[in-house]
């Protein structure tokens, strides 16, 4: 089941590849033709959390850096409920809700989208949890909006500010 909006066959043909199933350790008892998105998946599936509250508190307080994000459009996975979602657990607001920018292709700085953080305060200096819209993307980030995707991850991974 291809997603219609979404040029999938590249990537569908790639993940199909036996080379590269066996490559990425497949089991060969896998199913056979791998798709974007699958019905048996979505019929299969368990739900075993209905709240993360306990999961996403249980990561900072382990001092593991989070980061939640949304496309600001996103229909499936609406950025305001994450945004309550965030400010609901508890932890220090340190950095208030601002916009962030990127660079585009030509050099233009952009708004990349809104920014919040937060500290679990027993550990303030070893824990964070970052809150980060995508301006102008749905679900899809990384396809939507490429540019200001990387540099969230970008400054995610490397550890700097947005």
């Amino acid at each position: 089941m291809a997603i219609p909006c979404v040029d999938d066959h590249l990537m569908t043909s790639y993940l199909n590849d036996p080379a590269v199933k066996k490559a990425l350790h497949i089991r060969a008892e896998s199913p056979e033709r791998w798709e974007v998105c699958s019905d048996e998946v979505n019929k299969d599936y368990i739900r075993t959390y209905q709240d993360l509250t306990a999961e996403y508190s249980a990561l900072v307080s382990a001092e593991k850096r989070v980061l939640l994000y949304n496309g600001d459009v996103d229909m499936a996975c609406n950025f305001m409920g994450d945004e309550w979602f965030v400010d609901s657990l508890g932890f220090k607001l340190t950095e208030k809700r601002r916009s962030w920018l990127y660079l585009e292709q030509d050099g233009s700085k952009q708004i990349g989208g809104y920014v919040k953080r937060f500290v679990d305060m027993e550990k303030p200096q070893n824990t964070s949890l970052t809150f980060v819209t995508i301006r102008g993307s749905g679900h899809m980030a990384p396809t939507d909006k490429p540019l200001s995707t990387y540099r969230m991850y970008q400054s995610f991974i490397l550890n700097t500010d947005l």
